[in-house]
């Protein structure tokens, strides 16, 4: 088997992982190996892209969610299988999938487990695995210099989470699905593939990555004390019993705000609304543990 590992040498503790990868080499043995190390993660989807058209059997990507949603444009709506090897600051898709965490782990995986296929949301004409975020999040997201993370890792989402919380405003948001239009009040809107936002937190709670559907979270806020208590409620895995928080399924939307908000896919900055989202079904194959449930991640 042909395998090319696109490897993120900024993820993670570079340093250890660049001497874990010489520990890495017997688990190849019977493969033919290509390593490639773009400098960085927007370099990831030509390496990737490359890749298909030279016929690779398999593509691995080491590397944070950034590195991994790029190879995964590269190979969405082909057969080719993508590996995770987890080495970034939160890793949502792995954690969604139940890859290891543990790269040597999650090698074995890429290369031994079973192959799955996985919806794609597209927003935009952009391709992302786990969800779509406007409104609060997005701002945040923008608001992270690169540098910061870097160094901070999940912490410099709190930072600017907290910095941002207290002045960001409510947006009138706008929702064309299933042949309606609905308006509501919201601070956060968040458009799921995958039930996993960040680490193991929930927010679309009923989303499965292989139903054909996107699941719709609104964020509404009619009070002042609205956004205090749906934190709460989400990390008690309440939310959807707010009052003041919708949910819907749909396979596309459309999405506009006013004043406009922020977009982010995957927690990488996307634009700004409005956006159109669709889902490609089963647009991707992922290698998953054996013992991961076929219908559900």
């Amino acid at each position: 088997m042909r395998v090319l590992l696109i490897l993120n040498p900024k993820a993670g503790a570079s340093s250890r992982i660049q001497v874990e990868l010489m520990g890495w080499m017997g688990q190849f043995a019977g493969h033919t190996l290509t390593v490639a190390a773009p400098a960085k993660a927007e370099d990831a989807f030509a390496a990737a892209l490359r890749g298909v058209s030279e016929g690779y059997d398999r593509i691995l990507a080491a590397g944070g969610d950034g590195t991994i949603n790029r190879v995964v444009s590269a190979l969405a709506e082909t057969e080719i299988p993508l590996g995770i090897i987890p080495l970034g600051t939160v890793n949502v898709l792995a954690r969604e999938l139940g890859i290891p965490l543990d790269p040597v782990k999650a090698l074995q995986v890429a290369l031994h487990g079973r192959e799955r296929r996985l919806d794609l949301g597209v927003a935009n004409g952009q391709y992302f695995t786990l969800m779509a975020g406007l409104g609060f999040d997005a701002k945040v997201v923008s608001e992270i210099v690169p540098r910061l993370k870097e160094l901070f890792g999940s912490l410099a989402y709190v930072t600017a989470g907290l910095q941002t919380l207290a002045r960001y405003k409510s947006s009138q948001f706008y929702l064309t699905f299933n042949g309606k239009t609905v308006r509501f009040p919201a601070w956060l809107l968040v458009v799921g593939n995958a039930s996993c936002y960040a680490y193991q937190l929930s927010i679309a709670s009923g989303a499965r990555m292989d139903d054909g559907l996107l699941d719709i979270i609104v964020f509404g806020e009619q009070n002042a004390l609205d956004r205090l208590t749906q934190i709460g409620a989400v990390f008690i895995g309440q939310h959807i019993k707010h009052p003041n928080i919708r949910y819907f399924q749909a396979p596309a939307i459309s999405i506009a705000a006013e004043p406009r908000v922020h977009l982010q896919l995957d927690g990488d900055p996307a634009g700004t609304s409005p956006v159109e989202i669709t889902v490609e079904h089963e647009a991707l194959s992922v290698m998953v543990p054996e013992d991961t449930p076929g219908d559900r991640p």
